[in-house]
């Protein structure tokens, strides 16, 4: 049987998992404030923190580009349907980035750029090739997600081994090159709940308790 002692060891190492660390895990560039220098837009095989892994590139487009809408924050942002329509505009992007085991939440903000829904489809994901850790997709308009209004997408994932996984956005509606838009991109480390805490307090009390009926 195991001793109370060992099981409140397991229950802190248990918790001690599930906070992590979390020191890793920083987004670069998750505005795509940082490009070459661009008039309207333009479409890049690489930025800052990202790369191209299928499609024709990541289309940069400013504030004025599109009468409905300006970025989310700062002044630039991505359409992954990319220019030339040659067939192969639908474009994947990817960031590489370093977890510490933990529990992450994302979030992006995303809009429509048409009023067809077949075209606007964004998916997105956190993995590698082995495992996935987080995976959704988002299309509009519908009743969140409207024309000219940004929306903010999160998902919550746990790393139970660190290392590196990759981030991915992929556009996935109709390639024409008018695909949904996403701006600041972000990755943050979620605290263990208080309830956690708490328990783990209690338990310390217990023992010291124990420890206090022994003496």
């Amino acid at each position: 049987m195991m001793s109370f002692k060992t099981m409140l060891g397991a229950c802190a190492l248990s918790l001690a998992t599930l906070a992590g660390s979390a020191q890793a895990a920083t987004v670069v560039n998750g505005s795509f404030e940082r490009h070459p220098r661009v008039g309207n837009w333009a479409v890049f095989d690489t930025i800052p923190g990202w790369r191209t892994v299928d499609g024709n590139g990541i289309e940069i487009q400013t504030n004025r580009t599109l009468g409905q809408i300006d970025a989310q924050h700062g002044r630039s942002y991505v359409e992954l349907d990319s220019h030339p329509n040659d067939g192969n505009s639908n474009s994947t992007m990817r960031q590489s980035i370093a977890f510490d085991v933990g529990r992450y939440l994302l979030s992006f903000y995303y809009s429509p750029r048409t009023h067809d829904a077949g075209s606007n489809g964004i998916a997105y994901s956190i993995g590698t090739d082995l495992m996935n850790l987080l995976s959704g997709s988002i299309t509009g308009p519908g009743r969140d997600t409207a024309v000219g209004q940004w929306t903010r997408v999160t998902g919550l994932f746990d790393v139970t081994k660190a290392g590196t996984y990759n981030l991915d956005f992929a556009a996935t509606g109709r390639a024409e090159t008018y695909g949904g838009l996403i701006d600041n991109v972000a990755i943050s480390p979620v605290p263990v709940p208080a309830g956690g805490v708490l328990l783990l307090t209690a338990l310390g009390g217990l023992a010291l308790a124990r420890r206090r009926q022994r003496a």
